[in-house]
């Protein structure tokens, strides 16, 4: 997934679709041909819009398609013999083709040598070892294991020389098998199996695979969930995300019940069913009814909610800022420490000059991909933000002509049915304004788009100190469906993880030093300049819009009780005009002199909120003594005092709406405690730091190892704690998302 050529296309930098394959080894080559047309009839029907969905077709057994005309597709195989070599040559036969990775239980050579190859140094199928030899080495990486994530290749490759031929050797050889085919099952969105018997009658779905039934097995562990502890950096809850088994019907070469072509299809005549997760299976639905119509429409409506947001993303015609685009990795992983290169002794541009070009080549897509994932979240934020202005806007014009039509004396005018009308239509306004903003579904791309790209900073990181931690396996575990697809994202873009810890693991010190205190600078310290910035910020926007709100209601109350007192005789005003303008010129000069100071005070004191309201009073009532009775067709002192009193109750509480729709106080509440997080990770990080400048010359390998260990480790924990605020943040937005009738 992280190998790419210099001159790779935007395609790269799109998050991909995941397909995998799993089936036997030993198919009847007889039936080759028709296995081709089937899985070009599925990669059709993931590149076919699902409005063109025909019942009357026979795709009927896959329902609508998914339509990622605008999406990567990524191909899983192990290139074993059979099944998966026949999908990957018909994959290369669509257009356009999907990209294939190999994850093999053996590094390559020594997979060629195995009993699925060979049997006694004989070559059992010479195009298919010629298929395997020939298959680019950058697209190939082993599965490991969880004991051996920090072995390089040749580690690796003495390891399992031991057990690679003999009987002795056959149960860590199947143990190997299980794990590359758990892999390919668990990232991947949608598993192709190829199987001559029932995927539903595999010997058991929570052991071990043995080589007889493997493929049935892989392909039931898909829709229960895998076995625990055998592949590492898996979710706890590798179910989750789990997407459908596609089973194609297909006999085995040399057996007697499965000679002719009815004998490769299932109980009702089927070549190619699918098969949802057991989770997604309705209530009322048993475990035998794997075509109840019921879980196939639950099933296929997962399904559909990770295609339609991953090609929306992919989708998107937002102008990106390319030169950003470009610089992101550096601007993520600066140089901190030493700017030049202590094997070249030339300027760096970034912390891992000397990496591995996988390495280099994930954090760039990363660092890419994020920033452009977070420019679609700003677009889509701006155009939220526009939205609460014009609903907030409205509904305070509306408020006000609503008054105007109450408070206008009919037999004067004929004004008030066209203020009503005005109120009314502003009203209907801002309801279409709303609607057609809902239908964009500009609020929740903003807010999915944020989620990804925070977890892909997290990513990022995490690949950049060689943790071999995924973001996947840690973030909103309990959210499925329609934010499922974030992990989807995530997940696609980073894997495999293994491989960029060994990579890592094999720099050199100064180079593993520079990179881990590059993130402490741009991440640890950048995070918690933010955090600190922005909770400034969001303290002074909540008391500024809190004491403006307090300010209003306190004035609409004041309003309420003059005019109810000295105003009730709505012809006589019981103030003269002079007293008005009095009041008027006080109350502005004043009004002036303290609006400005009020974000200056933290929001203002008690004094000065008080203050404000006086001036606002007196500045409002002396307006309504002005304009009273300069116009026979205007309403009276009382009339326009109600107007104002209004108009004040009604701004106060759109203020204080204001503040909870922008959830103020709950992110400045988050935002302290992130900024705590990441200040105590920073004077931790220094400890560490400190720790390795004490060390002795005879000490210094060892507490070499262990700083960057336990940094990894700190890294990695301050890593969940930001995906766990960026998951309570999401949450809250999309608990409460804006509406006409909230403000």
């Amino acid at each position: 997934m992280t190998s790419i050529c210099a001159s790779a296309g935007q395609e790269y930098f799109k998050p991909a679709f995941v397909v995998g394959v799993t089936g036997h080894i030993d198919l009847d080559p007889a039936y080759r041909d028709r296995i081709r047309e089937e899985i070009k009839r599925v990669f059709a029907w993931l590149r076919a819009s699902p409005e063109k969905y025909d019942r009357n077709r026979d795709d009927i057994d896959l329902g609508p398609g998914l339509g990622l005309k605008n999406t990567p597709i990524i191909l899983l195989s192990s290139l074993a013999p059979g099944a998966d070599q026949w999908v990957v040559e018909a994959a290369g036969e669509v257009e356009p083709p999907p990209r294939v990775l190999a994850p093999l239980p053996f590094l390559k050579e020594q997979y060629l040598q195995v009993s699925t190859f060979k049997v006694n140094g004989i070559l059992k199928d010479e195009a298919a070892s010629k298929f395997l030899a020939e298959f680019p080495d950058e697209n190939v990486f082993v599965v490991r294991l969880p004991d051996e994530i920090d072995l390089d290749d040749n580690a690796l490759r003495a390891k399992h020389q031991l057990f690679l031929t003999g009987e002795s050797g056959k149960p860590e050889r199947d143990r190997r098998y299980a794990a590359a085919g758990q892999y390919v099952a668990a990232y991947s969105d949608i598993l192709i199996a190829v199987t001559d018997k029932p995927v539903g009658q595999a010997e058991s779905a929570t052991g071990r695979p043995i080589k007889s039934e493997g493929a049935r097995a892989i392909a039931e562990l898909k829709r229960r969930g895998f076995t625990p502890g055998l592949v590492p950096v898996l979710p706890a809850l590798t179910w989750a995300d789990n997407g459908p088994v596609i089973h194609l019907y297909a006999p085995r070469k040399g057996a007697e019940a499965n000679t002719a072509l009815e004998d490769s299809v299932g109980l009702d005549g089927k070549q190619l069913e699918i098969l949802y997760p057991y989770n997604h299976r309705p209530l009322g639905v048993r475990v035998t009814e794997e075509d109840n119509p019921a879980w196939l429409k639950a099933g296929h409506a997962i399904l559909k909610i990770v295609s339609e947001h991953l090609e929306r993303l992919n989708s998107e015609r937002i102008r990106v800022d390319r030169m950003r685009e470009a610089e992101a990795f550096v601007d993520m992983l600066p140089v901190a420490a030493n700017p030049t290169d202590p094997v070249t002794g030339k300027l760096r541009k970034h912390a891992l000059p000397s990496a591995s070009e996988r390495l280099k080549q994930t954090l760039d897509r990363l660092a890419r991909l994020r920033r452009r994932i977070a420019d679609f979240s700003a677009h889509y934020s701006a155009h939220l933000t526009r939205l609460k202005i014009a609903l907030f806007s409205l509904a305070f014009c509306s408020a006000l002509f609503f008054a105007l039509a109450d408070n206008w004396d009919v037999t004067r005018s004929p004004l008030p049915p066209v203020f009503f009308l005005i109120a009314l239509g502003l009203t209907i306004t801002a309801w279409i304004v709303y609607l057609r903003f809902k239908k964009t579904a500009a609020a929740e791309r903003s807010d999915d788009y944020r989620a990804i790209a925070e977890g892909l900073r997290v990513q990022f990181y995490w690949t950049a100190c060689g943790s071999g931690e995924a973001v996947a396996s840690n973030y909103l575990q309990h959210q499925g469906g329609e934010l499922g697809w974030i992990r989807n994202v995530i997940n696609a873009a980073a894997f495999p993880h293994e491989l960029n810890r060994v990579a890592f693991n094999q720099l050199i010190f100064e180079d593993q030093w520079a990179a881990l205190y590059s993130i402490r600078e741009a991440w640890i310290g950048g995070q918690w300049t933010y955090y600190k910035r922005s909770i400034s910020d969001l303290s002074r926007r909540r008391d500024t819009f809190s004491t403006y709100a307090h300010v209003l209601l306190v004035t609409g109350f004041a309003l309420f009780a003059f005019f109810f007192f000295f105003g009730q005789h709505p012809d006589a005003p019981v103030l003269p005009r002079s007293f008005g303008l009095l009041f008027f010129a006080a109350g502005s000069l004043l009004f002036a002199g303290l609006a400005g100071r009020i974000q200056s005070h933290k929001g203002g004191h008690l004094a000065l909120g008080s203050l404000l309201s006086a001036a606002l009073i007196m500045l409002l009532i002396g307006t309504v003594y002005l304009v009273a009775g300069i116009a026979p067709w205007l309403p009276s002192a009382y009339k326009l005092g109600s107007v104002a009193k209004y108009l004040a109750l009604a701004g106060g509480v759109l203020c204080g709406a204001w503040v909870e729709v922008n959830f103020f106080s709950e992110n400045i509440r988050r935002y302290a405690s992130m900024a705590s997080l990441f200040e105590a990770a920073g004077v931790r990080f220094d400890e560490y730091f400190s720790w390795l400048q004490r060390a002795s010359k005879d000490q210094i390998e060892t507490v070499r190892k262990q700083v960057v260990t336990n940094i990894q480790s700190l890294i990695v924990a301050v890593g969940r704690e930001a995906l766990s605020e960026n998951a309570e943040w999401l949450i809250a937005h999309r608990a409460r998302p804006i509406e006409p009738v909230s403000v």
